[in-house]
């Protein structure tokens, strides 16, 4: 037998025992989303984002301020480039729970992968359909033969705009075309004085910036849009009944929707410790986060907010929109998948708490 073999069993016992150290460590090998002990040695949970830009204001305040933290969770946001993004994490079980709209997740659930709503984030659609301001073009229907400028091919917007034309008619593989140019507000600008699409899809925040640079436009989207479940939080089959970990990230979310509500000028400060890019040019962060709290103003009974809310009903809508539009081929029964007993507890806190530490954040940034 050579030298090298007889060091083998050695290099095995001590790659071993390094594994060991590593995990009492608390390393994380990435599997489930999840770890045993993270900062603190709180349970260590991913949670996978469709976007780190103010449209996840929520979860970033929620972040910033420690609120995850007092739920007895170390959450590591995990930013993507869409919602498409998110589904094959919690598909591939790499995150305990996502943020991420119907148009992308219902794919993933009719392809095998059960996802499980349990949070509502933003109660109206939060991508829109635009034409430029005193276009012939004034809804859907009049898109045939269009060119469609998305900001994300990979994004939540494509499916629902495949639905829309489908909805109106209009095969949206044949009879129009959709053009990938981002969402920088020059070159949608350009793209649309050029001639070069005939209207443009992409999230409600990212048009307020396109606005605030000088850009008119007029949303041709269908108005019965604004009462969905738009965008909230899903957890994988690992985590599903995992009730406390879900209602903690729903709560901690929740109080960081809170402090925008309740002090605007606050949350910016925040926010620009967070996602200082967004705030590059002040007014279009500023503008950008102005309309997105609106979709996603929680409901309220009484004098408090209801947050989270959800029911299989609004998702089977959606099921609907997007069966018609060939996005899914079979319909789905998302009772079957809808968590929607956890909004009482996600809402056992003190508001008016929240309410107090928002108004005494500095605003002078």
């Amino acid at each position: 037998m050579g030298r090298d073999s007889r060091l083998l069993p050695r290099m095995g016992a001590l790659f071993a025992m390094l594994i060991l150290i590593a995990a009492a460590c608390g390393g994380d090998d990435g599997g489930g989303g999840s770890n045993e002990a993270g900062g603190g040695g709180k349970e260590q949970v991913d949670l996978a984002l469709s976007t780190g830009s103010v449209f996840a204001y929520g979860y970033l305040i929620a972040d910033e301020l420690g609120y995850y933290d007092d739920e007895g969770y170390d959450v590591q946001l995990q930013p993507t480039g869409g919602s498409s993004d998110v589904a094959q994490i919690l598909a591939a079980k790499n995150a305990a729970a996502g943020m991420g709209v119907p148009g992308a997740m219902l794919p993933a659930i009719e392809q095998g992968s059960p996802l499980y709503p349990f949070f509502t984030y933003a109660y109206g659609e939060v991508f829109d359909v635009v034409a430029p301001a005193g276009s012939d073009i004034t809804e859907i229907a009049d898109l045939d033969g269009a060119t469609i400028g998305i900001s994300d091919l990979a994004g939540g917007e494509t499916p629902l705009v495949k639905a829309l034309l489908a909805e109106a008619g209009i095969n949206p593989d044949t009879d129009v075309k959709l053009l990938e140019i981002g969402a920088a507000a020059p070159k949608v600008k350009l793209a649309f004085d050029r001639g070069d699409i005939d209207a443009y899809s992409t999230a409600k925040s990212d048009l307020a910036k396109i606005e605030a640079a000088g850009v008119e436009f007029t949303s041709i989207a269908p108005e019965s849009l604004a009462e969905l479940p738009a965008e909230g939080l899903l957890a994988q089959e690992d985590t599903k009944d995992d009730t406390d970990l879900l209602v903690a990230l729903g709560r901690a979310t929740a109080k960081g929707q809170l402090v925008a509500y309740t002090n605007f000028d606050g949350a910016v400060c925040v926010l620009k410790e967070a996602v200082p890019e967004e705030f590059a040019d002040e007014e279009a962060g500023r503008a950008s986060l102005e309309s997105v709290i609106p979709i996603t103003q929680a409901p309220k009974e009484g004098d408090e907010y209801q947050f989270g809310y959800l029911d299989a009903e609004g998702w089977n809508t959606y099921v609907g929109i997007f069966q018609q539009g060939d996005v899914i081929q079979e319909g789905i029964d998302m009772s079957q998948y809808v968590i929607d007993d956890l909004v009482d507890e996600i809402n056992d806190f003190d508001q008016q708490a929240v309410i107090d530490e928002a108004n005494e954040l500095p605003t002078d940034c």
